[in-house]
């Protein structure tokens, strides 16, 4: 039924676009209908759907914000893991399209994937980059093809958040780990707290995945620009980290153009193997 669902939400995204160019301009209307969901370090959930000129379709779905520090553009915080129709299954004695025994990774880094306010999408994923403008909506569906005939259909709920696909079901939502630090340079307090969330779980080829939400807040009195921290949960590999840098495996510091200020926070996010939220450690501030 899950499966069934999804193809309904494609076929009717297909349906809904309208003929237009391929890189034709963003209608004002979609211009317009776009900045409900510029609201800074508001959760949108994103589904997308893209059908080739192949017949191949992809189903993903995931979480964009826009933010300070983080990103101007609607900017992808996840990997929109997704379905791809060509990996096919047999569930209760039928072939299944769509089959969640092998996802497709959407996006490797943060910013992979992004919509401006005046309505162009850059994706870059599959070893190339596609730049191209939305050029029809309606309501909060928004479509466009790119250079290469791929169509793309846009599902975008403000303040939601979706688990990944093919996570586990009935998975209770882990309480935050809070690691506190010393005190900072000159004698003042300059301690940044790690706080992390888990947003969905699944298993992929037997292993255990995990993806975090994380932030970083500076409850000190001066601006944190260099901080390096630990886990003790090890990431799925050195992409699999968006808005911070992977030292190691299980090791982290801020991007050096990161600066957290006293009181603010800072987002990033993390695909991790394992099924328990993490503990981390900071090792260094300055």
């Amino acid at each position: 039924m899950r499966l069934v669902f999804g193809l309904i939400i494609i076929v009717f995204s297909i349906f809904l676009f309208k003929s237009c160019e391929a890189n034709g301009p963003t209608p004002q209307r979609c211009k317009d209908a776009l900045l409900t969901y510029f609201v800074n370090n508001q959760n949108n959930g994103i589904q997308i759907s893209y059908v080739d000129p192949n017949g191949k379709i992809i189903y993903a779905r995931g979480n964009s914000m826009t933010a300070p520090l983080f990103s101007n553009d609607l900017s992808n915080t996840d990997g929109y893991i997704a379905l791809s129709s060509i990996n096919e299954d047999c569930f209760a004695g039928k072939t299944q399209p769509f089959s969640d025994q092998r996802t497709v990774e959407g996006f490797y880094d943060s910013r992979s994937f992004r919509i401006t306010r005046d309505g162009q999408v850059t994706i870059n994923n599959e070893g190339k980059s596609r730049v191209f403008n939305i050029t029809d909506c309606s309501t909060n569906v928004f479509n466009g093809y790119s250079d290469e005939g791929r169509l793309y259909a846009f599902h975008i709920a403000s303040k939601k958040r979706y688990q990944a696909v093919a996570s586990l079901c009935s998975i209770q939502t882990s309480p935050p780990t809070t690691t506190g630090n010393g005190n900072g340079n000159g004698g003042n307090i300059g301690d940044a707290i790690i706080e992390s969330k888990i947003n969905s779980k699944w298993v992929d080829s037997g292993i255990n995945y995990m993806d975090i939400s994380l932030k970083i807040t500076n409850n000190g009195l001066n601006d944190i620009r260099k901080l390096s921290f630990s886990s003790d949960t090890p990431l799925r590999n050195l992409q699999s980290a968006w808005s911070i840098i992977a030292n190691s495996l299980t090791e982290f510091s801020l991007p050096n153009d990161v600066v957290i200020t006293p009181s603010s926070i800072y987002h990033f996010s993390l695909i991790v193997i394992g099924t328990i939220n993490p503990n981390y450690n900071v090792i260094s501030i300055n």
